[in-house]
């Protein structure tokens, strides 16, 4: 298990979503979902693996949403895949590239906004965005700058958000005390 928790200074909070993940009892849970995908990696061959930690908790792998418009020809249809999903909370995990972790917050501001594409799931409350340390790119600061310069400025992002850069390989970060940076 990692030698840190969701607590850290590795974290930024848009929207209330930290208060909604420990309203709802899930904030620590981020670290059991965070060891899953750094012991494990992401993609559908990993399920199984990930799944002996995550399934014990309730989180449900592989949500899929769908979104729809009507235009001129019938139906443009597109999915949105999740990697989990538990109590209105979404959670994806990102350790490739900076516009991957935006496409991952365009699909959950679209849940948030119209959950109707999900099949017997609950509003959205949250979403999380889970990014290693280890990683160039995604990191914490470039995701708060995307999200209050581009994001919410131009395209009124709404979705309550809370995002950890959790540390990963050997690195080694104790906790600390809570800083909230909610905005």
């Amino acid at each position: 298990m990692m030698t840190t928790d969701p607590q850290s200074q590795d974290t930024w909070s848009f929207r209330g979503g930290r208060q909604i993940l420990k309203e709802k009892g899930l904030l620590n849970e981020l670290t059991t979902i965070a060891t899953a995908y750094h012991k494990h990696g992401g993609g559908n061959q990993n399920m199984a693996a990930r799944g002996e930690l995550l399934d014990p908790l309730g989180w449900e792998q592989g949500v899929t949403a769908t979104f729809e418009v009507p235009d001129s020809t019938g139906t443009i249809s597109r999915r949105g895949n999740f990697d989990v999903y538990k109590d209105g909370v979404l959670v994806e995990h990102e350790r490739g590239e900076q516009m991957r972790a935006n496409w991952h917050l365009m699909k959950m501001e679209a849940a948030y906004r119209d959950p109707s594409g999900f099949s017997g799931h609950e509003d959205i409350d949250v979403g999380v965005l889970l990014i290693p340390s280890h990683v160039s790119f995604p990191t914490l600061e470039r995701t708060r700058s995307d999200v209050r310069a581009v994001l919410s400025n131009y395209f009124e992002f709404s979705l309550p958000l809370f995002v950890w850069q959790y540390p990963s390989e050997t690195e080694s970060v104790e906790t600390t005390s809570e800083r909230t940076n909610d905005q």
